[in-house]
């Protein structure tokens, strides 16, 4: 009973025009952004993972028997660490690619060239 009555009680959404805007910072972007939050943890290969240890654990993990999933996993990481260094290459020259994910020092790159102006 007590439920129903709760959701009898509801509240009714505010009304924008009754909620003025305040401008707390200055709605631009800054020139520059921090590459603090740019070192991601890659983990590649996962599914390949999953299957070489499902394999040795069932084999009791002597490699011989699972030289299929061995080089599977080899494979796959080596084309992980091809494009891996492909990217580095890439951001290290500035290269910058339109609809891909950029890094920090890609993005500062892009701010210096478009810079917001400084009206207050």
């Amino acid at each position: 009973m007590r439920m129903a009555t709760a959701l009898l009680r509801s509240r009714k959404p505010q009304n924008e025009a009754d909620v003025p805007f305040q401008e707390v910072l200055p709605l631009r972007l800054k020139s520059q952004v921090s590459g603090k939050t740019d070192k991601t943890s890659d983990v590649a290969c996962l599914q390949e993972m999953a299957v070489l240890f499902s394999c040795l654990k069932t084999n009791d993990f002597n490699e011989s028997l699972c030289a299929k999933e061995v080089g599977n996993f080899q494979r796959c990481y080596k084309v992980f660490l091809d494009k891996k260094t492909a990217k580095k290459e890439t951001s290290s020259k500035g290269v910058l690619v339109a609809g891909k994910d950029l890094n920090y020092k890609q993005l500062n790159k892009v701010l210096k060239k478009y810079p917001t102006s400084a009206q207050h």
